[in-house]
């Protein structure tokens, strides 16, 4: 972002930052939150490492100068100056960063003490900061933000101009020729799709998260710095450094890492040079282009006890760097990581409990572990039925009280236990039974037609069929119509089938010549057979009533 060939430590900075922000833009968790804590830390050792590393490197230029200069050298005086207009600029936007880091840690409730940020996800007033009147400048505010940026492109047109004018850094032509370079270094702020970078880059976030930007933007303007001090160094010719002590470092992408998946750092050597050529050893390291530094990978192991949401691990690794006097030093590097229980999101029509003998269809899913996703379950007392085109989606059909679902993913060749989940299984609730007559609802008090045509109607929950339609259809065996014709029990006078029918669009009873010779104020009754539910799998569960439930009386006019 800021030079211009970046490091691999750097694209894969610029990369997790990235990924951090689109995830915060789906959704604020505090897993999030605390992986912009962690980044933030790795972002401020790396750019307090690199800074330190560019602080020698300007310490041994000019100790090569005031050599040269003892020996009546003055052809590379001249450097001096350069190499401290280099310090002051670098060093002086570097000051304005950690003076607006002083006000974010005091919007996100740094307790100096202790050290903990107790406000990290303020969103209002870290926006209020950054962009004052958002309505000012075309939109771009009148906050800090378009300070920034001004400072940010000023420095980086500050670095191509002051590489030109210094002839730092001169190509040459085919003929042999020379020719201005062009520009090394490339703006940092751009505006994005329609939208100004000030309002792209701080709306919607929280403060913990531009804490993190801002250790990025020290480690860009310290790439840059670092740069320039090699220009002057190329210029001076060969720089041979006094190496007091040498110092392992290692920088992980992450401290804290869900089971299942890779750990990464970066191993390398303060106050390496071209000249020396470090070994790296330990389990999962690999060398980098260049052989200075190399990044060590492996997968962190799953194993939780019960309740347990996340342990403590620890890596090791050594460096063997070859000394001037020709010995080699071992540098040893240990550092301890924190491995996470992956989280499981559940999302459905009715994530609390389950329908019995329903077909609950619910999407499982471990964002941690992203395309290294590949679940397993298992359940109790239960079907898991696994969907053909998305493994992330199950149907659970339970027969029991209870159902406990087990999420397993089999991620770098591991089978991770990812978490249990009970749910509560209930019945379906109980549907309603109607009676229109001539199209329309039986009121219960208002006389019928001899001959009307009747229909009996199964009407489930609302709820319920709106979230499992498949599982909300009813059928009836039979209805009887029964009339009171005489001062004993009402006597059977018509059946009606209700098989192969659907309830829930009702069972046609036609009266026709059923009453025929019924007088007028005759007292019958509907009487409901055994009524079915039937599932998404075609399955008949009988639904209980009571024999009242059962029975609609109407009279005949």
């Amino acid at each position: 972002m800021a030079g211009g060939n970046l490091s691999p430590r750097q694209k894969m900075i610029n990369m997790m930052y990235l990924v951090l922000t689109a995830l915060l833009a789906l959704n604020v968790s505090a897993e999030i939150l605390e992986a912009f804590k962690s980044l933030r830390d790795s972002l401020a050792e790396s750019a307090e490492s690199f800074a330190e590393k560019n602080k020698d490197t300007q310490g041994g230029i000019k100790a090569k100068i005031e050599e040269e200069l003892g020996q009546g050298n003055k052809k590379n005086e001249y450097l001096m100056a350069i190499t401290d207009a280099v310090e002051k600029e670098a060093n002086g936007l570097i000051a304005k960063l950690d003076s607006r880091i002083d006000t974010l840690e005091g919007i996100a409730g740094l307790d100096k003490e202790t050290g903990e940020m107790h406000n990290i996800k303020e969103l209002e007033k870290n926006y209020r900061f950054w962009m004052g009147n958002d309505a000012a400048n075309g939109g771009r505010g009148d906050g800090e933000a378009e300070k920034l940026k001004k400072e940010l492109d000023g420095f980086v047109k500050w670095a191509n101009d002051f590489v030109k004018s210094n002839k730092l850094l001169v190509k040459v032509d085919s003929t042999g020729k020379a020719q201005e370079a062009e520009d090394l270094f490339k703006p940092m702020c751009h505006d994005h799709e329609g939208k100004v970078w000030e309002y792209h880059t701080f709306h919607g976030k929280p403060v913990v998260a531009d804490l993190a930007m801002m250790e990025k933007f020290k480690l860009d303007v310290q790439e840059i710095h670092s740069d320039l001090l090699g220009l002057v160094k190329a210029k001076l010719g060969s720089v041979t450094f006094k190496i007091d002590s040498l110092i392992a470092v290692d920088a992980p992408v992450s401290r804290v890492v869900a089971a299942g998946m890779k750990f990464e750092t970066k191993l390398f050597v303060a106050m390496s040079s071209n000249d020396i050529k470090p070994e790296f050893l330990g389990s999962g390291v690999t060398t980098d282009k260049g052989g200075n530094s190399a990044t060590m990978t492996f997968t962190a192991p799953g194993g939780f006890a019960k309740g347990q949401t996340e342990k403590e691990a620890s890596y090791h690794a050594v460096i063997k760097v070859p000394k001037a006097d020709g010995d080699v030093a071992e540098l040893k590097v240990e550092g301890k990581y924190t491995i996470r229980k992956p989280e499981v999101v559940i999302t459905s029509a009715s994530v609390q409990n389950l329908y019995a003998n329903c077909g609950n269809t619910i999407n499982v899913d471990c964002p941690a572990l992203g395309e290294f996703y590949s679940p397993k379950f298992t359940a109790t007392e239960a079907q898991v039925l696994p969907s053909g085109t998305d493994k992330r989606v199950i149907t659970i059909v339970p027969t029991g009280k209870t159902c406990i679902l087990g999420v397993s993913s089999l991620t770098n060749g591991q089978n991770i236990k990812i978490d249990d989940i009970k749910y509560k299984v209930i019945k379906p609730p109980r549907p309603e039974i109607v009676l229109e007559v001539l199209g329309k609802e039986y009121n219960g008090a208002s006389p019928i037609p001899a001959k009307a045509d009747c229909k009996v109607k199964i009407r489930p929950d609302n709820d319920f069929r709106n979230a499992l339609p498949k599982d909300a259809r009813y059928v009836v065996d039979v209805i009887d119509l029964l009339s009171a014709r005489s001062l004993g029990a009402p006597a059977k006078v018509a059946s009606f089938s209700g098989n192969g029918k659907d309830a829930v669009a009702g069972v046609s009873v036609n009266l026709g010549n059923s009453l025929k010779g019924d007088p007028p104020g005759t007292k019958i009754f509907f009487k409901i057979g055994a009524v079915y539910r039937m599932n998404f799998q075609n399955k008949k569960i009988e639904e209980q009533f009571g024999d009242r439930d059962l029975y609609i009386g109407a009279i005949i006019k």
